[in-house]
């Protein structure tokens, strides 16, 4: 396994409170990839990807406080996920969004 490595002006981030909200992945390659999320804040984040308009939900993947996670997407030409949105069930926090490679 590689570490990751970030992309140069690659992080996006997302205020995320009991509203969904949401934000285009910076420099987003067409094929493998990954993205690292790190929830900076003291509530759990609930993410989900999509196209522009997703919003995400109390049901999404839940991120805890604190913790950081990287997932690969496997985007092709049609339909690629270019946003991530974030909710709380209480509170807020600061979702950051890095695009990079590996693990």
């Amino acid at each position: 396994m590689k570490p990751f490595t970030p992309a140069d002006d690659a992080t996006a981030s997302i205020a995320a409170t009991t509203l969904t909200a949401n934000a285009a992945i910076k420099q987003q390659p067409t094929g493998a990839h990954q993205i690292r999320l790190y929830n900076a804040g003291a509530s759990t984040v609930f993410w989900a990807l999509g196209p522009s308009g997703v919003t995400a939900a109390l049901t999404d993947i839940p991120l805890p406080a604190g913790a950081i996670e990287v997932i690969t997407l496997a985007n092709g030409v049609a339909n690629p996920a270019t946003h991530v949105a974030a909710i709380t069930a209480s509170g807020s926090a600061t979702l950051y969004v890095s695009t990079g490679l590996g693990l």
